[in-house]
């Protein structure tokens, strides 16, 4: 069966620091609101995941927030980069035992459980799985072994993410899931009319 691990990345919900690419069309408000709304989506889906669960905070830890009781712990990213914070966070994960570990962020509203739990399926057979993003990044990486190259000398944030790691499999196993668009910009926001719902609140 494999022990596996679900590790739940996002930053803490501040005015002004988060989804800033989308604040530059709606404001800082209304980002943070649309923020908060991805979060408590992504919580949802959460749920309905067989794994253990570790949340993993940009900045401190926030014991009142929605995921209390939804996850087994909560720490904060350690790394001066995406990657090496997603490093650190799946080397914890290994030496802790589990064999099939999995990232997410918390930046996806048509993210699904199904999904998540197929990735962790998928991890039975393969070394890797990765969710492709519409924007050239991924939007879920999961691990059966630790492939430390996946996490180094990326580009993080451009068009080049995606790519440049799945070269990084070239000696190892790789499955993937079907693409999928996060939410960085107002163009994005546009598709989803569940959430351009909240801007006329």
């Amino acid at each position: 069966m494999g022990k596996k691990l679900l590790l739940i990345f996002t930053k803490n919900p501040q005015l002004g620091k988060v989804k800033t690419r989308l604040a530059k069309t709606i404001g800082d408000e209304k980002a943070l609101l649309i923020f908060h709304k991805l979060i408590d989506k992504t919580a949802l889906v959460v749920d309905g995941v067989d794994a253990h669960k570790s949340l993993y905070y940009s900045d401190f830890i926030d014991d009142q927030d929605i995921w209390e009781g939804r996850v087994r712990n909560k720490k904060i990213q350690e790394g001066n980069s995406l990657g090496e914070r997603m490093a650190n966070a799946f080397k914890i994960g290994f030496n802790c035992g589990y064999n099939q570990i999995v990232v997410i962020g918390t930046d996806l509203w048509n993210l699904d459980a199904q999904i998540i739990n197929k990735a962790f399926f998928t991890l039975r057979n393969v070394d890797g799985v990765i969710g492709p993003a519409t924007d050239g990044g991924y939007y879920l990486l999961g691990l059966s072994r630790w492939i430390p190259s996946v996490f180094h000398e990326k580009r993080w944030g451009t068009s080049r993410v995606f790519k440049d790691t799945v070269a990084d499999f070239k000696n190892n196993t790789l499955a993937y899931l079907e693409t999928k668009n996060d939410i960085d910009y107002f163009e994005d926001l546009e598709t989803i009319p569940e959430l351009l719902k909240f801007l006329d609140q």
